[in-house]
């Protein structure tokens, strides 16, 4: 008897040096921010030079994407590890399927403390059921510094989770100081149309991300004072890309690719970068196998690359996948792509409709861009007149070599020499639509957003 008590203070001691090994993970999520106007991903018109030193002290994913470029989305497939389909948020501003559970309860179920602060845009509170760090305004989306702090500083063995979602640089870019940067300096993308009111807007989105980057520098000094950031996961994710054209409410690169870097003292290498695919369904089983669950254990579409980041092996997926409904944003315009890490194959299920987002589209618009390109081309603007064509006006399919063509301004789609490119893609597609019962542009209409948010989930 008394060597069986002897053990007992032993298995104690043993399981709670385990259970305190558990990293704690802080994931800070930009909001409509495009990847490249990150200065590590070669952004030239603002400086970020925390996120890049965060970057340089870990490792950077070149290839990481989002299925949805939309907020509720993009936010759905990250804290649940499903396909949008699957979890319910296929489009914007809607909720996840009833029984749908998500990092709350995985991580929830391993012991950690699973909180957010800032901008939630999950619902409903059943499958995300965070702590909320609020500032005690009513419905604030702020980021709470006091209650980071005290979130992170909590004593005991419970390791903690949090998500730092911040605001910027959604429209209407009022945070920031934008008298810094000259407009007429600004370098602006491929697929922007050059106008003095367009310039003006990126003075002022270019001042949001610089605020971003100053959130990411506060909350990496409230980790370090924490006393924990030694065993501490640190992620970064710009979200999906900006409102100002060609990126958000589509399915093209500049909408679905997000900057994504991770720091973790004594796991990943820092200064290390990786080209292997990953998508946002994959960061949930990440962070379970990360805190030493089981992810075969439960059912989610996301795989585990935490041997990427662990620098064990380099590749990852064959395919990221992504997937578009406009309702409620606008007229029905459903589009379905899949990427190789090579070809992007993107197929607009309804070809012959002209594509219209509400947001963008109307005279008193806050986005600028698409009412003064409108402008331009019916004044005749001969390059105006194609920006505008190839968004409104879209074909069946789409084919662009990344890499090369990141911004998707040559469609390879009717070139012979890529038809077996083509097809072979567009078989994967297919096959993934099935798996997931995409009924494809039958969700793209408020019955069938309706339906699929009622109906339960099959899992779990």
């Amino acid at each position: 008897m008394r060597e069986i008590w002897l053990c007992i203070p032993v298995v104690l001691i043993l399981s709670s040096l385990a259970f305190s090994q558990k990293p704690n993970i802080v994931f800070i999520l930009a909001d409509d921010v495009n990847y490249d106007s990150i200065g590590c991903y070669g952004g030239e018109n603002v400086a970020t030079p925390h996120i890049d030193r965060l970057a340089s002290q870990g490792i950077q994913f070149n290839q990481a994407y989002s299925a949805v470029a939309m907020c509720a989305p993009f936010r759905a497939e990250l804290y649940t590890g499903l396909y949008p389909v699957r979890n319910g948020v296929a489009s914007n501003h809607s909720s996840a399927r009833p029984g749908t559970k998500s990092v709350c309860h995985y991580l929830g179920d391993l012991g950690y403390r699973v909180g957010l602060t800032g901008k939630k845009h999950a619902s409903p509170a059943k499958t995300f059921p965070f702590e909320l760090l609020s500032d005690g305004a009513v419905k604030s989306q702020r980021l709470n510094w006091k209650g980071m702090e005290r979130f992170m500083g909590q004593d005991g063995e419970e390791p903690f989770c949090l998500f730092v979602c911040s605001q910027n640089a959604h429209a209407a870019w009022t945070e920031g100081d934008a008298s810094q940067f000259d407009a007429e300096a600004i370098t602006l993308s491929p697929t922007q149309h050059d106008n003095p009111k367009t310039r003006e807007v990126m003075t002022r989105y270019y001042a949001e991300v610089a605020a971003l980057d100053a959130q990411v520098g506060r909350t990496l000094e409230v980790l370090e004072k924490s006393g924990k950031a030694d065993n501490t996961l640190v992620v970064f994710s710009s979200e999906q890309g900006w409102a100002l054209g060609f990126s958000k409410w589509s399915n093209w690169n500049m909408g679905v690719h997000t900057a994504f870097v991770a720091r973790w003292p004594g796991h990943v290498e820092a200064g290390s970068k990786t080209d292997a695919l990953i998508q946002m369904a994959d960061v949930v089983p990440t962070f379970i196998d990360a805190a030493g669950g089981e992810v075969g254990g439960y059912d989610l579409d996301g795989k585990s690359f935490l041997s990427v980041l662990e620098g064990r092996t380099e590749g990852h997926r064959k395919f990221v996948y992504g997937l578009h409904n406009n309702i409620p944003e606008g007229e029905p315009y459903p589009i379905r792509s899949i990427n190789d890490g090579q070809f992007h194959y993107l197929w607009n299920l309804k070809p012959e409709a002209k594509y219209h987002e509400k947001h963008i589209m109307v005279e008193n618009s806050r986005l600028v861009w698409w009412v003064e390109l409108e402008k331009a081309a019916q004044a005749g603007d001969k390059r105006a007149k194609a920006l505008a064509a190839k968004y409104v006006q879209r074909p069946e399919e789409e084919l662009y070599r990344l890499g090369i063509d990141n911004y998707e301004t040559n469609n390879l789609s009717d070139n012979p020499e890529y038809v077996s490119v083509k097809q072979h893609l567009r078989g994967e597609l297919l096959k993934w639509m099935k798996e997931q019962h995409d009924r494809g542009a039958a969700l793209d209409t408020e019955a069938g957003r309706n339906a699929l948010m009622e109906t339960p989930f099959p899992g779990n």
